[in-house]
């Protein structure tokens, strides 16, 4: 099976009982009904960790070994990852979430290849499956890479993506909104803490904005940060309009109720003949999982609303590296130099949001809500790419 996205090889080398050495016939072994054979891509992330590595353990699992958690006992399967991420930390360790879910698929044990408490076992597997298969989801990536991902991947079968969801959301006994096609609407603004960065720094003109709208009811601002995880599902699953910005949190659209609308507010560069349109990964996410959910996509190239977090770059070393050119767009327009200074990149920008563009991308939320539509506002539609 392939995986394109990296160098990555999985070879099954042919050992007969005699080659056998000393060692390995003294070794305990592990039986195991059925794994899993796969790799985690950014492993720490919990976008990559829900909408990829998660369901490609699901998705094969299902498809070629029929463990799809309610025809057979998925307690046989277990998830093997082979990678190795560049550092010792389980996801119960560092990505909590990530193993709460695989448990809620597959109870069993997963095992990473480092894991101490395999060291030196042999692990005999009954019936495996190596790689993802092509019935699989991956953020794409780079437009040049386009013409590869669509030889390599087929679309994700529909029942497939909606099964997934259907056990996580039974799993997590989410409760969802009542969805009011006409309204008032209730809107959830969620936000990031400023020092994370990504953070909007007016959220509180914008929630005054927002509340004096005539279809408007209420605006609640939610941290991720502060929240268990159990209160984020909660606060996606009440919310009837959801206001973000990009981060790993898209992951948490799974769980909003069928109906119900998010609004991304993207500040990263838009769609050029080089870039990528900065929806992508959400909206590639909601159509390869099938999400109930409308969407509406804006995003600004104006620096003047980005703000990078002046009061930590001045005092890193490296910003005496830069030459006067450089310090003066860093500091006046928000542009990241060429010069390498760690922490200033599109990924860690705080900014203002422009309330005219977000005002317009709300207005058409309400409508959406009513037509079940999805709108990208700003040029970048990658549904019609």
């Amino acid at each position: 099976m392939a995986n394109w996205h990296h160098d990555y090889y999985f070879q099954a080398v042919v050992t007969r009982v005699h080659e056998l050495t000393d060692a390995m016939k003294a070794a305990p072994v592990m039986r195991i009904k059925a794994a899993t054979l796969t790799w985690r891509q950014w492993h720490l992330n919990w976008y990559h960790g829900m909408g990829e590595s998660i369901f490609e353990i699901y998705s094969s699992a299902c498809t070629y070994l029929d463990y799809c958690g309610s025809q057979r006992n998925s307690s046989e399967l277990t998830p093997i990852f082979i990678e190795n991420p560049g550092d010792e930390k389980t996801w119960e360790e560092a990505l909590p979430p990530a193993a709460s879910a695989l448990k809620c698929l597959y109870p069993t044990q997963a095992w990473w290849i480092k894991d101490k408490a395999i060291q030196d076992k042999v692990l005999l597997v009954e019936t495996a499956v190596a790689g993802i298969g092509p019935f699989n989801r991956k953020w794409k990536g780079f437009e040049d890479k386009g013409a590869e991902f669509h030889s390599v991947y087929e679309p994700v079968p529909e029942w497939l993506s909606h099964r997934y969801r259907d056990l996580l959301v039974q799993c997590y006994d989410v409760k969802w909104a009542a969805i009011r096609a006409e309204g008032p609407y209730e809107v959830t603004l969620v936000n990031r803490q400023y020092h994370k960065g990504r953070s909007m720094v007016n959220t509180a003109a914008v929630i005054a904005s927002m509340k004096a709208m005539e279809q408007v009811s209420s605006v609640k601002l939610v941290y991720m940060e502060v929240l268990t995880f159990r209160q984020q599902l909660e606060a996606y699953a009440k919310a009837q309009v959801l206001v973000m910005g990009h981060g790993a949190a898209f992951a948490n659209i799974m769980f909003m109720a069928p109906d119900s609308v998010v609004i991304v507010y993207n500040w990263i560069p838009t769609y050029t003949a080089n870039q990528i349109s900065p929806h992508s990964w959400i909206t590639e996410y909601m159509k390869d999982l099938a999400l109930p959910v409308n969407f509406v996509g804006t995003s600004t190239d104006d620096r003047r609303h980005i703000l990078p977090q002046k009061e930590k770059l001045i005092n890193q070393p490296e910003y005496k590296d830069l030459n006067s050119t450089e310090k003066l767009a860093l500091l006046e327009h928000g542009v990241c130099p060429q010069t390498p200074l760690p922490g200033c990149h599109e990924m860690t920008l705080n900014f203002v949001v422009d309330w005219p563009l977000l005002e317009e991308a709300v207005k058409v939320a309400f409508a959406n809500l009513r037509s079940r539509h999805s709108t990208v506002l700003d040029g970048t539609d990658p549904y019609h790419k």
